[in-house]
């Protein structure tokens, strides 16, 4: 069995453009793969990542302002979409959650059938089977629920359930059967103030402290394993993994620190380590990928210090101690992993692996990604028909946005997210334009005229319904 020190990663690929993250990925075996992007992308590769195919474009213009957060599939026929939504007290965006495919992903089909109490975003999936899916949201605390959304019946019918009595925030879930499963988030700790520093573009995040809650009876009941556990306040579930039946790991996310919780015992308890190397020094923050491939090894990452995307850590010995890995010395600068948001592993034991973020990623024993890596494209594909660009920002609070149009189009949206996914600002709203340059200037006001705090946005824009692209900005503090 190989540990992190025999392995190194590679960009895989083809991977079509997403300057904000590729959320989620799936892989079936190491050519047969699926990934969604804030691009609003459903992409497939059948040749371990060489080349990809858009197989479904949500667009981010239709009602609710959909943005692709996860997915999961019980095998290659059947795969399930979740999507963040825009919030409305009418829940009229419900019909944009989730999307399914029958048919291996040549159609797609979005569910009109979720309950009315559903969460305004399905950040987590999980399909145990065909018939039995589970999915968790929303990951805003300030939002109705959070629940877990669950169907027996492959989609027919869904129950929600509400869990606002265990968490103010979900994200993640996994089951290890019908009725046993997990799921992660925070709840709002009366101890903890209601106000953090680094916490100001998302105040709402500041009181959290991490829930890892298990069931064993298909969501009727919940206990929280991880009570005992001295948190952090602003600190909450993010991912989590299972290695066997005994070993999993949760990624904290933490605007200003960085850490994770191991269990050894099948979850029974937990044991928070915070990202530090021998020295005892933080060396990472704002985590949310999370990946081991032995007990002893594996990697974080995230969004990284001020969302600058840059770091990685290693560790070889459960987590007590971690070392920086932003990228293998015989690597180019391209292969930079930036923005981890999922690792998905091939093997008993694990031969392989892929994760996803600015780009997908894969990994392995470095004997075999010499190879792999003399293979694939050491570029990724452009979007077609436009470019998009972030331009500038001013003293004045202001961010100029550009982009370059290849021919006419008759529709032109472009608008901003946070990084957690929700819409709250239309600039271009579905207008034609003519080919070549345009820019856009946003004032740093949501669609209500609430001035927002400075920090990382997200913006979106897509060209008559077929294509889109996502880039990072960063909204000055004035």
């Amino acid at each position: 069995m190989t540990d992190v020190t025999d392995w190194t990663w590679i960009v895989a690929g083809d991977v079509p453009v997403s300057n904000s993250r590729t959320d989620d990925i799936w892989f079936f075996d190491e050519n047969n793969g699926w990934l969604v992007n804030s691009n609003g992308q459903v992409c497939q590769t059948t040749d371990g990542g060489l080349t990809w195919r858009q197989r479904r474009f949500i667009d981010s213009s239709m009602a609710g302002f959909p943005y692709l957060r996860c997915m999961a599939w019980p095998n290659e026929r059947v795969g399930w979409i979740g999507s963040v939504t825009k919030f409305s007290a009418g829940k009229e965006y419900l019909d944009i959650l989730l999307h399914k495919s029958e048919d291996g992903g040549e159609t797609w089909t979005a569910l009109t059938n979720m309950p009315q109490d559903a969460p305004a975003g399905v950040c987590g999936l999980f399909a145990v089977s065909e018939h039995v899916v589970y999915g968790a949201g929303t990951n805003d605390p300030s939002l109705a629920g959070p629940g877990v959304v669950k169907t027996t019946n492959g989609g027919a019918s869904w129950t929600y359930i509400d869990m606002s009595e265990h968490a103010d925030n979900l994200i993640d879930v996994y089951f290890s059967d019908e009725n046993t499963g997990w799921v992660v988030g925070g709840k709002i700790s009366p101890s903890c103030p209601t106000t953090k520093p680094g916490y100001e573009t998302a105040p709402q995040y500041a009181p959290l402290r991490p829930v890892v809650l298990k069931t064993t009876d298909g969501g009727t009941t919940w206990t929280n394993k991880a009570a005992g556990v001295n948190f952090d306040c602003g600190e909450w579930g993010w991912k989590i993994q299972w290695l066997d039946a005994m070993h999993g790991f949760v990624s904290l996310e933490n605007f200003t620190a960085a850490a994770i919780l191991v269990t050894t015992d099948g979850g029974e308890s937990w044991t928070r380590k915070p990202i530090v190397d021998g020295a005892g020094t933080q060396i990472n923050e704002d985590l949310e990928g999370v990946g081991f491939i032995t007990p002893k090894s594996g990697w974080v990452g995230g969004w990284g210090k001020e969302f600058t995307g840059l770091l990685n850590s290693v560790t070889v010995d459960g987590g007590d101690t971690w070392n920086s890995q932003n990228s293998d010395a015989s690597m180019p600068a391209s292969d930079l992993r930036t923005r981890i948001n999922r690792f998905r592993f091939l093997g008993n034991p694990i031969r392989m692996g892929y994760c996803s973020g600015h780009a997908v990623y894969k990994g392995g024993p470095k004997s075999q990604m010499v190879a792999k890596s003399a293979q694939a494209a050491t570029r990724v594909a452009a979007a077609p028909g436009f470019a998009m660009g972030y331009l500038s920002e001013d003293t004045a609070g202001t961010v100029e946005i550009s982009y370059v149009l290849e021919s006419d189009a008759n529709r032109i949206f472009v608008g901003i997210w946070n990084h957690f996914a929700f819409h709250i600002r239309t600039l271009v709203d579905n207008r034609p334009q003519a080919k070549g340059r345009h820019s856009v200037i946003w004032d740093g006001r949501d669609d209500e005229g609430k001035r927002l705090a400075g920090g990382v946005y997200i913006c979106r824009m897509s060209v008559d319904g077929r294509a889109g692209e996502s880039q990072m900005v960063r909204l000055p503090t004035i």
